[in-house]
């Protein structure tokens, strides 16, 4: 955890401040007994006053349904309004005289293994957001700088194309740092599996959906998807709902 502090301060001098960001932080748990050791360790953690003076974002707690390809099981996505913010927030995890952060480490590093961290900007959301939605499916690409304004658009028609009839939200964001040769993903938010798999099922995806898919295969490279479970979400001062608007 501590490396993964030290990384996140030195990749902050590189990267935009201003723009809305989220910061995932990769781990392998083990067993059950150890994840539930985790959340446990993580709801006392955010009810701290610690957290409550300090702490200006929102916290998701994530476990992998599938994908995870550097054998990751969870992760935590650190929901804030800039970078700098967040930069803020890593130097006062770093103090070494801090009981509470050095007491809620402990229990991180006996019962799971750092897996690496990633740094996103939200470029844009569509849909409509809610904070009930618990379930996201992930579809990292890469693709060149000059094709990002095509892909804005694209997007926008595909917003056009599904309005009314997709239930859920989604995003478009730039990869700062991690992710290997990923340049930007979409996250797509939904209430449930169920719900997932409804839409994903359903005539009106197929035909929104497809012209897009056939746009972004011009100018992009995807790589695997991903899907997470919210396993616990820690609004301290900021929802998702308030992040993406």
């Amino acid at each position: 955890m501590k490396k993964i502090i030290t990384l996140l301060l030195v990749l902050a001098t590189s990267v935009s401040f201003a723009s809305p960001t989220w910061i995932e932080y990769l781990i392998r748990v083990e067993s059950p007994q150890s994840a539930a050791k985790i959340v446990a360790a993580t709801d006392q953690f955010m009810s701290s006053d610690f957290v409550k003076n300090n702490f200006k974002g929102s916290l998701h707690l994530n476990s992998y349904i599938a994908g995870g390809l550097d054998g990751e099981t969870h992760s935590f996505a650190v929901l804030q309004p800039s970078l700098a913010e967040h930069e803020i927030w890593m130097a006062k995890l770093s103090d070494p005289n801090n009981q509470e952060v050095a007491k809620y480490l402990s229990v991180l590093n006996a019962n799971s293994e750092g897996k690496g961290s990633r740094i996103n900007t939200f470029i844009q959301t569509y849909g409509t957001p809610s904070n009930k939605d618990t379930v996201w499916a992930v579809y990292p690409f890469r693709t060149q700088p000059s094709n990002v304004e095509d892909i804005i658009e694209a997007t926008e028609e595909l917003d056009e194309a599904i309005k009314g009839t997709f239930p859920g939200q989604f995003g478009l964001s730039e990869r700062m740092a991690g992710g290997g040769m990923q340049t930007h993903l979409f996250t797509v938010g939904y209430e449930s599996l169920a719900e997932m798999e409804q839409w994903e099922d359903s005539a009106p995806r197929d035909q929104g959906v497809s012209p897009f898919d056939k746009e972004m295969d011009k100018m992009a490279e995807w790589y695997e998807r991903e899907i997470v479970r919210n396993v616990r979400v820690y609004d301290s001062a900021l929802t998702l709902q308030d992040f993406v608007e």
